[in-house]
């Protein structure tokens, strides 16, 4: 996740909305500036709200400490908030100059300024406000629309011309999962961990499934690891597998959004949304098991490959700063991929005509439903050692392991789906 550091990922200016044109020397110019070029994601500004991507250390230079890592040689200088969406970038600014910087975005984003004074000589310098985000109105965003952002700077109490940008605000089911800093040289920056703000082990629909799973008699209870037996672990996924399957999910193959130039996103359903609508592609059907499960204690993880994602669980409570490989953790069953949408391959009676099937014909439908479970996790595997040696690494874009409880302690919280807000 934004794995460059914020000095480092500012010398490539790739999301500069305008260039400043020929300048006179020692003429203060800026131009807007975006994490995400002209985009703007609900998604992933509401689910990183709390995020600290830089954690004890500071990048900001009006917030480093004698601790902090000093600038770097051809490094950009930034100022305000370090975790910032939108900036302005100053150009040829004096060291010592007082700077006012003002954004903000129509119905969205309330006026935000930042106030100091530059500390670096720098060719350019990016200043962030603290965003004050309208977040119940971003939650709202269920279709892409344009918006106008506006950007305001002082220097040394000279107002530079007022500068506005029409961005596309995007639908919050729009998952951003990279970043393409440079095309050309294949600099793209992985932000796929947003993809476990849609797993939401607090939604109401969650508690819906368990008192379902529990009346099919799989399982008596949901008690995570507490058995500390591996196979009661697998018995408990499986009775949710089978649930969902009783609730009609078909896998769809819909899962594109309208592509941006420099940013890669992907539709991604609620989970109500996806059980109303009884569709899933990979990721939906991912993040919506992942949900059950992390509400029972089991713990999920995204298994974000090219083109594709699928889970993956723990049978028993894994200590990830152990030495071991996937491979190791594969081979003794401690890791089982899960390969979502075969989800469909059953056609199974609700949960309510369970009481009244002849046993027959009940049993037969577990056996059924058990088969493609198992296809699943053998599709799983397959998968996954496919891509073990990238996975392993981390060395390649696109693929990763995201594990939602890291997720959550980083600080990606679950998105509210709009019947959460009811």
């Amino acid at each position: 996740m934004r794995g460059l550091t914020l000095a480092m990922r500012f010398q490539y200016c790739a999301f500069v909305f305008v260039t400043a044109g020929s300048l006179m020397a020692a003429e203060v110019s800026f131009a807007p500036w975006s994490m995400t070029e002209r985009s703007l994601f609900p998604s992933a500004i509401i689910s990183t709200a709390t995020v600290d991507w830089n954690g004890d250390e500071q990048t900001a230079e009006d917030k480093k400490t004698a601790d902090d890592p000093k600038l770097k040689k051809g490094e950009t200088p930034i100022y305000g908030d370090e975790n910032g969406w939108l900036a302005v970038q100053l150009l040829d600014v004096t060291k010592g100059a007082e700077v006012e910087v003002e954004i903000a975005v129509d119905g969205i984003m309330k006026p935000s300024k930042w106030t100091g004074v530059i500390t670096k000589a720098a060719p350019e310098v990016l200043i962030f406000p603290k965003a004050k985000w309208d977040y119940a109105a971003l939650h709202t965003v269920r279709q892409q629309r344009p918006v106008n952002a506006t950007f305001k700077v002082t220097v040394d109490g000279e107002a530079l011309e007022e500068q506005t940008e029409v961005c596309v605000l995007k639908s919050i089911n729009d998952c951003p999962f990279a970043i393409v800093w440079d095309k050309e040289e294949g600099d793209v920056e992985d932000i796929s961990a947003i993809f476990a703000a849609y797993v939401n082990e607090n939604h109401p629909w969650v508690d819906e499934l368990l008192k379902d799973a529990l009346q099919s008699k799989l399982v008596s209870s949901f008690s995570g690891y507490q058995s500390q037996n591996p196979e009661d672990v697998v018995t408990q996924v499986f009775a949710i597998w089978n649930i969902l399957q009783r609730r009609g999910i078909k896998y769809s193959d819909i899962s594109t959004t309208t592509p941006d130039a420099l940013v890669y996103s992907q539709t991604v359903r609620f989970v109500d949304d996806s059980i109303k609508g009884s569709q899933a592609n990979c990721v939906d059907g991912s993040v919506l098991l992942a949900s059950v499960l992390q509400k029972i204690g089991i713990k999920s993880h995204l298994v974000i490959v090219p083109g594709h994602c699928f889970l993956a669980f723990e049978t028993v409570p894994i200590d990830w700063n152990q030495d071991f490989s996937l491979e190791e953790l594969l081979k003794e069953g401690a890791l089982i991929p899960l390969e979502t949408t075969l989800l469909g391959s059953d056609d199974l009676k609700p949960v309510t005509d369970l009481a009244k099937m002849p046993d027959k014909a009940k049993l037969k439908e577990f056996e059924a439903s058990y088969t493609t479970f198992g296809n699943a996790i053998s599709t799983g595997i397959d998968n996954m050692v496919e891509h073990l040696e990238a996975l392993e690494s981390g060395d390649e874009i696109m693929t990763n392991l995201i594990s939602i409880a890291d997720a959550r302690e980083l600080g990606i919280m679950p998105l509210a789906s709009t019947m959460d807000k009811k």
